[in-house]
């Protein structure tokens, strides 16, 4: 994710990405002959030089933030700052259609609820980038904003309130966290609540710099604004690796720098400017009865595959099992705990055969059950899903990794793996009732199922670091 590598980092990098398949070589004849143009890239080989990015750092002076009153399109920037789209817009442009900015996916972000809204009296156009269900549950994702901008500060119109940014400049979180207050030499102010509303970042003096916002709000970014005598260009990251997220709500929190559980920390951390997020509480590979929409095959991990996969990403993580049943006889839907079982292989076999269809090349990474606690991790049921799901991965053949976040270890399609360090979660405490008993009493929140945003950090960062050995063993 950031844009600035050294010359060697640079040369490695694209000999990763021209690299012919492992296992053929050029030999020249006598009399010499030109050599076959290099492979297109893998999967793989996209992902190998995500990782030689260099890490994301956080800027030395956050960048200042205050937000317009509400119902106000009135720049800060001056009465001739220059909207992108522009507010008068007889042609509905919006950010997904404007050529100034680039973002992931754009082909499938929509109008928020399909219809525009107004500021100042102007008809504005948020995005949102949903993820559908066969049935009843969508999940929501986030728009990701790539400009290379030359001013001192530039503003963004969001529509509805409770604004949230990750912003990255020149490969620098320019916040403490996650931006979701008004922000001055880094301490923070007001949330960020005002409706329909401009949202200034100042940086304090003009330069080039290469910005990514990830901005939501209850209804979605609007425009971007500058300065008349400033500019924005599309930042095309394209050629740069994706991930895609199938998961239940361990993606639905906020870490410290990212919303989207800990699935975004660990992209970040892998150098993954890309990720497309489908978490929906209460869900897992099959049924189960936890509510009328678990009960709902539509809402199950198979069933919302589609929205997810047509992006065809480089690494496909499936994070789930928790709210599976596969032991415990819950009639009418489990007249017996050999039917959940069956139900819950079942559902495991046919998601990683259809995943694989889908996505003959891509790594396909999963992880779970999660184990928030000492007792879920030791449990029978939790380590019987773990093998089935290990099982279902391996047998639609590689590339694969699987991680084990019960044990502590890893294995990949490639046959190298990590030895057993211990569950990623312990104890039986929350950070609002610590115990002394492990992790829990840093990284849960009070509920003892979900983690808190240092959890979700934590959690990330564990990902990261198995994904990454995993994959370079390969």
């Amino acid at each position: 994710m950031n844009v600035m590598v050294s010359r060697r980092t640079a040369l490695q990098r694209l000999s990763l990405l021209v690299a012919p398949s492992a296992g053929t070589a050029w030999l020249a004849g006598c009399g010499g002959s030109d050599p076959p143009p290099p492979s297109p890239p893998t999967p793989l080989s996209r992902l190998k030089a995500a990782l030689l990015n260099a890490p994301l750092t956080r800027a030395s002076r956050s960048v200042n933030v205050t937000q317009g009153e509400s119902n106000s399109v009135a720049s800060s920037l001056g009465s001739d700052a220059v909207f992108y789209p522009p507010l008068i817009n007889p042609e509905r442009h919006s950010l997904m259609t404007i050529p100034q900015v680039w973002g992931h996916r754009r082909d499938r972000w929509e109008l928020h609820g399909g219809f525009p809204g107004t500021s100042g009296g102007h008809p504005t156009y948020p995005v949102a980038l949903p993820y559908r269900s066969a049935s009843t549950l969508d999940s929501n994702g986030v728009c990701g904003l790539h400009f290379i901008f030359d001013g001192p500060a530039f503003e963004i119109l969001f529509s509805g309130a409770g604004v949230w940014v990750s912003l990255v400049v020149d490969g620098q979180y320019m916040a403490p966290g996650i931006i979701r207050t008004t922000l001055n030499d880094g301490v923070a102010g007001a949330p960020l609540d005002a409706y329909d509303a401009l949202l200034r970042f100042d940086f304090g003096r003009a330069a080039t710099r290469h910005i990514s916002v990830y901005a939501v709000s209850s209804r979605g970014p609007c425009a971007i604004v500058t300065g008349r005598n400033h500019s924005i260009t599309p930042w095309d990251r394209s050629g740069e690796a994706s991930v895609g997220v199938m998961a239940d709500s361990y993606g639905g929190g906020a870490g410290p720098d990212w919303r989207g559980g800990a699935y975004w920390e660990a992209a970040a951390r892998l150098g993954i400017p890309h990720l497309d997020l489908d978490s929906a509480g209460g869900t897992g590979y099959a049924i189960n009865t936890g509510n009328a929409d678990s009960l709902d095959p539509g809402n199950a991990f198979r069933a919302r595959l589609p929205s997810i996969v047509d992006a065809r990403p480089d690494l496909f993580i499936t994070a789930g099992g928790i709210n599976d049943n596969n032991a415990f006889a819950i009639p009418p839907t489990f007249p017996t705990g050999a039917d959940a079982l069956a139900s819950f292989n079942a559902a495991v076999t046919d998601y990683y055969r259809e995943l694989r269809s889908r996505l003959p090349d891509s790594v396909l990474a999963s992880i779970g059950p999660w184990s928030p606690n000492a007792s879920f991790s030791t449990h029978v049921m939790a380590r019987s899903k773990a093998d089935t799901i290990k099982a279902a991965l391996q047998a639609v053949g590689g590339p694969w990794v699987f991680i084990d976040n019960l044990e502590g270890t890893w294995v990949n399609s490639a046959g190298a793996s990590a030895p057993p360090t211990g569950p990623w979660q312990t104890g039986t405490g929350t950070s609002a009732a610590p115990n002394g008993t492990g992790n829990g009493d840093l990284y849960l929140s009070h509920d003892g199922v979900h983690p808190n945003p240092a959890g979700f950090g934590y959690l990330g960062s564990r990902i990261a670091t198995d994904l990454r050995a995993a994959l370079m063993a390969m």
